[in-house]
């Protein structure tokens, strides 16, 4: 690809609402020297033609899509989920809506894993779609985070209000983001469990919630729990959109 062409990355989400993740995301794509395309069930026309792959954020992932990891049964007590709503509406908004999913998004989305992994193209999974490559590749997955956390609050909020650690001294998103612990969002209810034999987990939080998987054998496959989109005027988040542009552009780092 010539030094003057820019790098064509599917961004996928829904056909309905995820617009403003959609305009935070090719925000970020363009600012890194991409060119974004949204790409949607109803859009889509196959997997050719990108040079990178974005798996968005946005609904639950379809109980048929993945293996869930068996938790215990948790009751939150009354004042600690009060404490949440009070610290994070969105929690609340969360609980009074009804979940949804999308398999229509869940093909389509299985379709770009699968064309990024044997094309040896870059792909980047964001929140939703970090847990689904995982669970392409035969990982499991928390239906919810709630039995994790145990007497702390659920953090659901577009600010960075979490800290993530690394757990491993060399790895992708280190060498991406920095070394120092990253402040995060979080607006989830799943989470990635074990990881797939071909993956890895290299940063969690407090909880033990894993944030962040990465490829074992290759530097083109990152996932991370957060909505970095949303975070922007934060170097090290944009640090992960131009590592994504930059790898799709076949550039050496």
């Amino acid at each position: 690809m010539s030094a003057d062409k820019k790098a064509i990355i599917a961004v996928t989400g829904p056909n309905k609402s995820g617009f403003t993740a959609w305009l935070f995301t090719s925000l970020n794509v363009y600012l890194a020297g991409g060119k974004p395309e949204r790409v949607t069930p109803d859009t889509f026309e196959g997997v050719d033609g990108f040079d990178g792959v974005i798996i968005g954020g946005g609904s639950d992932i379809h109980p048929e899509n993945f293996k869930e990891e068996q938790t215990e049964k948790v009751e939150r007590p009354f004042l600690l989920k009060l404490k949440e709503f009070l610290l994070f509406p969105m929690e609340l908004v969360s609980r009074l809506s009804s979940g949804s999913y999308d398999k229509e998004r869940d093909d389509m989305e299985k379709q770009f894993i699968d064309y990024a992994l044997e094309n040896d193209k870059p792909i980047l999974g964001i929140c939703r779609g970090h847990q689904l490559i995982n669970a392409r590749l035969g990982g499991t997955m928390y239906k919810s985070t709630l039995p994790l956390l145990e007497d702390d609050v659920r953090i659901r909020s577009p600010f960075p209000r979490k800290k993530v650690v690394y757990t491993k001294d060399d790895s992708l998103i280190s060498d991406i983001a920095g070394d120092d612990p990253l402040k995060v969002n979080a607006i989830h209810s799943q989470a990635v469990a074990e990881p797939a034999d071909s993956l890895e987990v290299t940063a969690k939080e407090k909880a033990g919630i894993n944030q962040v998987v990465e490829a074992k054998e290759n530097n083109k496959l990152l996932g991370v729990q957060w909505h970095p989109e949303y975070l922007f005027y934060m170097k090290a988040h944009r640090n992960i959109f131009e590592w994504l542009v930059k790898k799709a552009k076949n550039e050496k780092e």
